[in-house]
C-alpha cells in the first residue's frame, strides 16, 4: 500500500533539502533539480560590460559601471606595492572572479557615448586615457542595474 504521509520515505534520502555549491537556498532534489534541468545549463553571466554595480561595503554607494572583466582572480591582480587583491580584502575567497568597475559620473566625463559600446574597456585604454578604475571581488558588488547589452 502506497504511504500518504506527504514526505519521502525514511529510507530516501535524495527528498531531503540540499544546498548545492553556490546555491542561495536549498533544493529538494528530485523537483527541484528537475527545473533546473528545464531551465537549462546556460546561466546569465552576474556582471557583463555596462551594468550598473553598487559597492556592498561602502557606506554610501555611489554607481559604478562594469568596465571591463579580466578574467582573473582575487590573487591574480597584483599591485604596485606587491599586494594582491586578495591580500587586500582577506574576506573575500581568493579565487573570486575580478570585476573592473569606474564611477558612472567619471565614465560619462571621460566617455560620454559608454552606452553605445557593445565591448567592455581594455584595460591598457583604461590606463591610456587615464580613466579612473578600481578591481572588486566580485562577491562585494551587487548589480543594481542591468546593462544595456542584456536582453
Amino acid at each position: 500500500m502506497t504511504k500518504k504521509s506527504g514526505g519521502a520515505p525514511p529510507e530516501r534520502y535524495d527528498e531531503e533539502p540540499w544546498q548545492p555549491p553556490g546555491a542561495e537556498e536549498p533544493l529538494q532534489r528530485s523537483l527541484d533539480l528537475a527545473l533546473q534541468r528545464e531551465d537549462g545549463d546556460e546561466e546569465e553571466p552576474e556582471f557583463i560590460y555596462g551594468d550598473i554595480v553598487h559597492d556592498t561595503e561602502a557606506d554610501e554607494p555611489i554607481a559604478l559601471v562594469v568596465v571591463n572583466i579580466p578574467g582573473l582572480e582575487a590573487d591574480e591582480w597584483e599591485f604596485e606595492d606587491g599586494d594582491t587583491l586578495a591580500d587586500k580584502t582577506p574576506k573575500y575567497p581568493d579565487d573570486d572572479e575580478i570585476i573592473v568597475v569606474t564611477p558612472l559620473d567619471v565614465l560619462e566625463k571621460y566617455i560620454p557615448r559608454w552606452g553605445d559600446r557593445e565591448a567592455a574597456i581594455p584595460l591598457n585604454e583604461l590606463v591610456e586615457e587615464e580613466i579612473p578604475f578600481a578591481p572588486f571581488p566580485s562577491l562585494q558588488l551587487i548589480r543594481v542595474e542591468d546593462s544595456h547589452l542584456r536582453d
